[in-house]
C-alpha cells in the first residue's frame, strides 16, 4: 500500500487513503473521452436489508486490494479515497467509484471497459454479502452514458449501445430490463438502460412491471416517499467549454505553486485538485452542509472530484478541457436542493456551449399540495443566456421518472 499523503493547512481536506506512487508517475497525455459510463447496481434497498451472513458493512467491507483487482477489469486504478460511516469514495484514474453497503456506483470515462467488473463484482458479492446465485434477483440495476465522441475508439463491448445490450442481458433478465436512447440522434443524446425486481419479483422474475405512478409500492419505497429522501440522480453533460475557464484545468498554468511540497509524501496532483476546488469553488456548492473533499488535477490537463455531504450523499465533477473536445460534467444525489441554483452555479464555473441535463427519480407520489416538486421545476426551467433545444420526460419502471433536457448557448 502506497503511503498517505498530507496536505497544508488550508486546504478542503486530506483523503484517506492516497495512491502516493500512481499520483507521482500518471500521465493522462493520452486521454482524449471526456464522456462517462456510469454503472450502479444496488443489491438491497438499503443496507439493512442485505442477505443474512453479510459482513457488518456490506459491499465496503470488500478490501482495498480486490476493489483494485476489480477495477482492473475496467482498466482504472485507485488514485485515493475518502470515507464516512456510510460511505467510501473512490478518485480514480478515469473518474470515480462510490460504494455503499448496499450498492455501488461506477463511473469512468476514456476507453475503460466497465461493464467488464460484472462477473468480478458478483463474486465479491458472493464472498463479502453473501449474494445467492447470481444477478437475476438484484434489486436495481442502472446503465447510462451520453453518446460518445470517438465511438470507434471504444473497447468492441462498448462501441455500440446493441453491444452493451447483448452484454448486460447476460447477467440480467431480458425480459425484465428496459432501454432506452434519449435525445436527437443526429446530435447530443443519452442511453439509459434499467432493470431489477419489485417486491415478490425474485419468486417470480417474469413477471410485468407496472409504470409510474404504481398503485401499490413496496415498504423500503413507501418509507423513503415518507421521509422525503427519495433516491435521485441529478447530472449536467457539458460540451465547448469556454477556453477562460478550461485554463484552471491545465497544468502548464499551474507550475510551481508549492515550493514546500514534501515529495516523499505528498503529489502535485492532490495539491492543486484541492486547491482548484476551492478557487473555483466547488467545495462549496452545497452551502454550509457538512461535508468532505478529494481532488485531483492530471498531467497535461484534466480533474476529477469527489466530495461527500452529510456523511451519505455524493457529487463528483470530471473535466476534460481539451479545445476541440473539451467536456466536463457534474453527477450528485444529494436529495431536496434547490436544482436551478446548483445548476447556474455549475454552469457558472465551465460557461459551456451546450449541456444536457439528466434528472433521475423516484416518484413523489406524496408531494405536498400547491407545491411544484423539483422534477416539474427543471421540466419547465429557463437559463438565462441558453436555448432549450430538446425536452423529454419519461415515466419508469421501478417507480422512476427520468428528464432530459438538452441546451445550447443562444
Amino acid at each position: 500500500m502506497a503511503p498517505t499523503a498530507t496536505f497544508p493547512n488550508g486546504f478542503t481536506c486530506e483523503p484517506d487513503y492516497v495512491n502516493h506512487d500512481l499520483s507521482v508517475s500518471l500521465d493522462s497525455s493520452n486521454a482524449f473521452e471526456g464522456p462517462e459510463k456510469l454503472l450502479e447496481i444496488w443489491f438491497a434497498p438499503d443496507a439493512q436489508s442485505l442477505p443474512c451472513g453479510s459482513s457488518a458493512n456490506g459491499l465496503r467491507s470488500v478490501p482495498l486490494a480486490e476493489v483494485e483487482n476489480l477495477l482492473d477489469l475496467v482498466n482504472c486504478k485507485v488514485l485515493s479515497k475518502i470515507s464516512t460511516d456510510e460511505m467510501d469514495a473512490y478518485v480514480l484514474s478515469e473518474s470515480s467509484l462510490f460504494v455503499y453497503p448496499h450498492k455501488i456506483v461506477l463511473k469512468t470515462c476514456g476507453t475503460t471497459t466497465t461493464l467488464l467488473c460484472l462477473a468480478k463484482l458478483l463474486e465479491l458479492a458472493n464472498e463479502y454479502i453473501s449474494w445467492p446465485g447470481d444477478f437475476k434477483s438484484i434489486h436495481r440495476i442502472f446503465y447510462s452514458r451520453r453518446c460518445f465522441m470517438f465511438p470507434s475508439r471504444q473497447n468492441e463491448i462498448h462501441q455500440s449501445w446493441d453491444n452493451e445490450l447483448a452484454f448486460l442481458n447476460k447477467f440480467f433478465h431480458k425480459k425484465s430490463s428496459k432501454a432506452y436512447i434519449v435525445g436527437d440522434m443526429s446530435h447530443d443524446h443519452w442511453y439509459l438502460y434499467l432493470n431489477g425486481t419489485e417486491e415478490g419479483m425474485a419468486a417470480n422474475p417474469g413477471s410485468s412491471y407496472l409504470l409510474s405512478p404504481v398503485n401499490s409500492i413496496n415498504s423500503a419505497e413507501a418509507a423513503c416517499l415518507k421521509s422525503g429522501d427519495c433516491d435521485e440522480t441529478f447530472e449536467l453533460l457539458m460540451t465547448e467549454l469556454d477556453q477562460k475557464q478550461c485554463e484552471n484545468f491545465v497544468m502548464a498554468n499551474h507550475l510551481n505553486e508549492f515550493p514546500t511540497m514534501d515529495p516523499a509524501h505528498e503529489d502535485y496532483g492532490h495539491l492543486l485538485g484541492q486547491k482548484t476546488m476551492a478557487k473555483t469553488k466547488l467545495d462549496r456548492l452545497f452551502g454550509n452542509a457538512e461535508a468532505k473533499h478529494d481532488a485531483f488535477a492530471f498531467t497535461p490537463c484534466g480533474f476529477s472530484s469527489n466530495s461527500i455531504v452529510d456523511e451519505k450523499y455524493y457529487y463528483t465533477f470530471h473535466v476534460t478541457p481539451e479545445d476541440g473536445w473539451s467536456y466536463a460534467s457534474f453527477e450528485t444525489n444529494v436529495p431536496g436542493r434547490n436544482k436551478l441554483k446548483l445548476m447556474n452555479s455549475v454552469l457558472d464555473v465551465f460557461k459551456p456551449g451546450k449541456f444536457c441535463l439528466v434528472f433521475f427519480r423516484e416518484d413523489e407520489q406524496n408531494a405536498v399540495k400547491g407545491k411544484v416538486s423539483d422534477f416539474d421545476l427543471l421540466k419547465n426551467c429557463k437559463i438565462a443566456g441558453y436555448n432549450r433545444v430538446d425536452k423529454i420526460a419519461y415515466d419508469l419502471k421501478l417507480n422512476y421518472r427520468c428528464l432530459y433536457s438538452y441546451f445550447e448557448r443562444a
